[in-house]
C-alpha cells in the first residue's frame, strides 16, 4: 500500500503542469452552460401556470444535460486525459525510470489509472455543480416554475454521478491500456477518436452493438432517469464495471510482461487467463442478453397514488368499445385488484376522477402502477410483467416512410420502385422494433412482438392498397403486379383475426379488400356495410360491423339517415355491448345537431380561473380544438387567428380549446398566440371529447349567441367555406 501511495504522489506531482483537472472542470461545465443559454434564448423551461406534477428543477436540468455529455464530451475528455497522463512518461522515459524504483509495477500501472479516474470524477462533479449554477442563473431570465422545488436532492444526484462514473470505466480502462502499450501520442489519440467517431457513425445507422464501450457510456444519456426497477445502476453500467476490470487485468499483465507472448508463455498464467476470459464472457453474456418477464398466475392490477387528493376508485376501460373492465377500490391511496375475466393482450385505459392514462396488459399479467397526481396532471410509472411493453409504447417515436411520400405526391407510375421502397421501409420498422431494450435490458414478450409487427405491417399494407387503388383509377385496365417482397409483407397479417380488430388500421385494410371489386354506383360506407353483413356470425363480424357502423353513423348527412342506420344494423350484434356503444354514439351526435343547446364544457383560462361555456353566451363562438403536439392544428392556427383579427368588431368570439394533458406545454404556446383568440384548456378532456365526439383534431365548432350548435363539424379555416358559414350566420354580405 505504501508503494502505491508513493507512486500516486509521484503522479500527482507530474500532473501539476498538465492542467488536467482544470480541463476536467471545463469539459464538465460546457454542456450546462450551453443548456442554460438555450433555455434563456428559447424561453422553454418553466412557465407552468397550471397543474404539473411537482419535480426538482435542478435534478431535471441535470437529466436534460445528460442528453449530450455522455455521448461526446465525456469520452472526448477521457481520450485527452488518458493521453496526457501516459504520454508524458513515454516521451521522457518515465516508465523505465519508475521501474527501476522499489515500486511494484502494479502500483505504477494503477496509480496513473487512478489519476485519470479522479479526473473523470472531477469532470462529472463539475457537470453537476455547473448545472446548478447555470440553471440558477437562467431563473433570472425565465419565469420561475411554480411547482418545482429547488433543493439539493442528494440521492438522485449521487445516482447520476455514480452512473456516469461506472459507465465510463470500460472506455477509460480500454483507452488507458491502449495509451500505455502504444508509445506514439498521435496513434493512441487517433484510436480513441476513431472509436468515438465510430460510435457516432454506427448510431446513425442503428447498428452499434450493446457491448461497444461508448454505447455503454451513451446508455446513461439514452436512459437519463436510470433504472426503471429502482436500482442504483443499470445492468449495462454493471457490465462496464466488469469489462473495465477485465481490461485492467489484461492491460497490466501485458505491461508487466512486456508483451502478450511473454505473458501467455507460462502454463499457470495461461490457466488463470483462460479462467478470467471465460468468467468475463459468461458475465457479459448474462448482462447483455435481453431479458423477459414471466407471466403471472393471475391478472393483477396494483399500485399506489402519490397525491394530496383522496381517490376512491380507479376504472380500467376497454378502449375499443369504451366498456368498463374493472372498478378498482382505492384505500389510503393504495390498491390491489384481481381481474378474474379473461382480457385480450391490448392497451387499456385507466381513469380516476377525470384523469386518465393507458396501460398495456393481458390475461395473467401483474401490473404495478406508481401514479403521481397534482391538480389535473398525472404521471404513471408502470412495472410488472409488461414493463418492457409499456416502456416501448411510451417511448416509441414513429418513423417517416418514403413510400408515403410517393403516394402523397402521386408518384404511382413505377410499380417496382414503389414496391422496393415499401419493403425497405417495412423492413426498417420491423428491425427497429426488434432491437428495443429498456434501461434494465428487458425486451417485450414474443406475443407482444408478434402483435406489434402485425400492427406495424398494417400501415404498409394500407399504403400498398392505396397505391393499387390509385393506379386502378389512373391506369384503368392496367394490372399492378405484386412482387415477392409484397407477398412477404402480406403473409404477416391474416385476414380473419378478430384480435387485430382492436386496431383501426387492420379494419381499414380488411375493409378495402372487401369492397375493392365492388363497382356499384354507391358510396364506400354502403358497400362496406353490405359486404360485412354477408360475413358469418361471430366476434370478427361484430367488430368489423362496429368499426363500420361508427363511421357510417358519423358520416350520415341527416338525422334521419343516422337513425335508419341504427335501426337497421345496431341490433344485429351478437355482443350486446356493441349495440349499446352505437346507441350511445347516436345519442351523443343527436346532442350536437344544429339547433341543440351545446353541451357544457368545463374550461380553464390562462389566468388559471374556471370558465363555463354559458359565460360566453351573447356572441357567436367559433371554437378551434387543438393540442401542442398536433401538426395539422398548428398549420390551421394562423388561418384561425387571421379570421379572429378580421372579425374582431363583429358579434363573434374566437376561442381555442386545448386538449393537452400537459398544461405547462399548453400555457407556453398559448401565451405566444394572438390575443384576439381566447385561449382555454379543457378541464375534463375525456368528458369534452365524449360529449362532442372529438375523434381527431383539429376540430372546429360554431355555436350561436344563444348557446345553440350551428355546426359541430365546421370546415377548416384554411377552407374558404369556413368564413362563408360565419358571414352567413352573422348576416354579413357574402364575399
Amino acid at each position: 500500500m505504501s508503494t502505491f501511495i508513493t507512486a500516486l504522489k509521484g503522479e500527482y506531482i507530474k500532473k501539476k503542469g498538465t492542467g488536467l483537472y482544470w480541463l476536467a472542470v471545463a469539459m464538465g461545465a460546457f454542456m450546462p452552460l450551453i443548456y442554460a443559454i438555450v433555455q434563456i434564448v428559447e424561453f422553454q423551461f418553466g412557465n407552468e401556470n397550471a397543474d404539473t406534477v411537482p419535480y426538482n428543477y435542478f435534478t431535471k436540468s441535470i437529466e436534460e444535460v445528460l442528453s449530450g455529455y455522455p455521448q461526446f464530451f465525456f469520452p472526448l475528455f477521457i481520450i485527452i486525459a488518458v493521453s496526457r497522463i501516459t504520454q508524458t512518461d513515454h516521451r521522457n522515459g518515465g516508465w523505465q525510470l519508475m521501474e527501476t524504483q522499489p515500486i511494484r509495477r502494479w502500483d505504477i500501472y494503477v496509480s496513473k489509472l487512478t489519476m485519470v479516474l479522479t479526473a473523470n470524477l472531477i469532470s462529472i462533479l463539475s457537470l453537476v455543480a455547473m448545472t446548478y449554477a447555470a440553471s440558477g442563473f437562467a431563473l433570472l431570465f425565465i419565469e420561475t416554475p411554480k411547482v418545482a422545488s429547488f433543493s439539493f436532492e442528494v440521492v438522485p444526484v449521487l445516482k447520476i454521478v455514480l452512473r456516469l462514473f461506472v459507465a465510463g470505466l470500460f472506455f477509460t480502462c480500454l483507452q488507458y491500456m491502449i495509451s500505455v502499450l502504444i508509445t506514439s501520442f498521435v496513434w493512441s489519440v487517433l484510436i480513441g477518436f476513431f472509436m468515438l467517431l465510430g460510435s457516432l457513425f454506427l448510431n446513425v445507422f442503428k447498428v452499434i452493438p450493446a457491448w461497444y464501450p461508448l454505447e455503454v457510456l451513451g446508455h446513461v444519456g439514452q436512459f437519463n432517469k436510470g433504472s426503471e426497477l429502482g436500482y442504483p445502476i443499470t445492468i449495462t453500467e454493471l457490465a462496464s464495471l466488469v469489462l473495465g476490470a477485465f481490461v485492467v487485468y489484461l492491460g497490466f499483465n501485458w505491461y508487466r510482461y512486456k508483451g502478450i507472448k511473454t505473458f501467455v508463455n507460462n502454463p499457470k498464467r495461461d490457466v488463470v487467463l483462460v479462467a478470467v476470459v471465460v468468467v468475463t464472457l459468461l458475465l457479459s453474456y448474462f448482462m447483455f442478453s435481453p431479458k423477459t418477464t414471466d407471466r403471472y398466475t393471475k391478472t393483477i392490477v396494483s399500485g399506489e397514488i402519490d397525491s394530496k387528493t383522496p381517490f376512491s376508485t380507479i376504472v380500467v376501460m376497454d378502449q375499443f368499445i369504451n366498456d368498463t373492465i374493472a372498478v378498482i377500490p382505492v384505500k389510503d391511496n393504495k390498491f390491489h385488484y384481481e381481474i378474474k375475466q379473461a382480457i385480450p393482450l391490448a392497451s387499456y385505459g385507466f381513469s380516476m376522477n377525470g384523469l386518465s392514462g393507458t396501460l398495456f396488459m393481458g390475461t395473467k399479467d401483474s401490473t404495478y402502477l406508481e401514479i403521481k397526481q397534482y391538480g389535473k396532471a398525472i404521471e404513471a410509472k408502470i412495472t410488472g410483467t409488461r414493463q418492457a411493453e409499456n416502456s416501448y409504447k411510451e417511448n416509441r417515436v414513429p418513423s417517416y416512410h418514403f413510400s408515403s411520400y410517393y403516394l402523397d405526391n402521386n408518384q404511382i407510375d413505377n410499380v417496382e420502385q414503389f414496391s422496393n421502397q415499401l419493403y425497405k421501409d417495412w423492413k426498417g420498422d420491423i428491425d427497429e422494433a426488434s432491437k428495443y431494450r429498456t434501461a434494465d435490458n428487458y425486451v417485450p414478450g414474443d406475443d407482444f412482438m408478434k402483435q406489434l409487427k402485425q400492427i406495424q405491417t398494417l400501415d404498409f399494407l394500407n399504403d400498398w392498397q392505396r397505391f393499387v387503388t390509385m393506379r386502378k383509377v389512373a391506369f384503368p385496365g392496367q394490372a399492378t403486379p405484386e412482387s415477392e417482397d409484397i407477398k412477404e409483407i402480406k403473409k404477416m397479417v391474416p385476414l380473419n383475426d378478430s384480435g387485430l380488430l382492436a386496431n383501426e388500421a387492420y379494419f381499414n385494410y380488411v375493409r378495402s379488400l372487401m369492397i375493392f371489386k365492388d363497382e356499384t354506383d354507391t358510396d364506400e360506407n354502403t358497400k362496406a356495410l353490405k359486404a360485412i353483413a354477408k360475413l358469418g356470425p361471430g366476434e370478427f363480424k361484430d367488430k368489423m360491423l362496429l368499426w363500420q357502423l361508427r363511421n357510417s353513423v358519423r358520416d350520415a348527412s341527416t338525422p334521419q339517415e343516422r337513425e335508419g342506420l341504427v335501426k337497421d344494423y345496431a341490433f344485429s350484434f351478437g355482443n350486446k355491448s356493441f349495440t349499446q356503444n352505437i346507441v350511445e354514439l347516436n345519442t351523443t351526435l343527436s346532442h350536437i345537431e344544429k339547433g341543440q343547446i351545446a353541451p357544457a364544457i368545463a374550461l380553464t383560462g390562462l389566468d388559471g380561473q374556471a370558465i363555463s361555456l354559458t359565460a360566453l353566451r351573447g356572441k357567436y363562438l367559433a371554437i378551434d380544438v387543438w393540442a401542442t403536439w398536433c401538426g395539422p392544428c398548428k398549420a390551421e392556427s394562423p388561418y384561425f387567428e387571421k379570421l379572429a383579427i378580421k372579425y374582431k368588431g363583429e358579434n363573434i368570439q374566437f376561442a381555442a380549446i386545448s386538449t393537452d394533458r400537459q398544461m405547462d406545454k399548453w400555457f407556453i404556446e398559448a401565451k405566444l398566440k394572438s390575443k384576439s383568440v381566447l385561449q382555454l384548456h379543457a378541464t375534463d378532456n375525456d368528458k369534452f371529447s365524449t360529449d362532442y365526439d372529438v375523434q381527431s383534431i383539429p376540430r372546429f365548432i360554431l355555436i350561436d349567441d344563444e348557446g345553440k350548435v350551428v355546426n359541430a363539424e365546421m370546415p377548416r379555416p384554411s377552407d374558404k367555406t369556413f368564413e362563408q358559414v360565419i358571414r352567413r350566420e352573422l348576416g354579413l354580405k357574402e364575399l
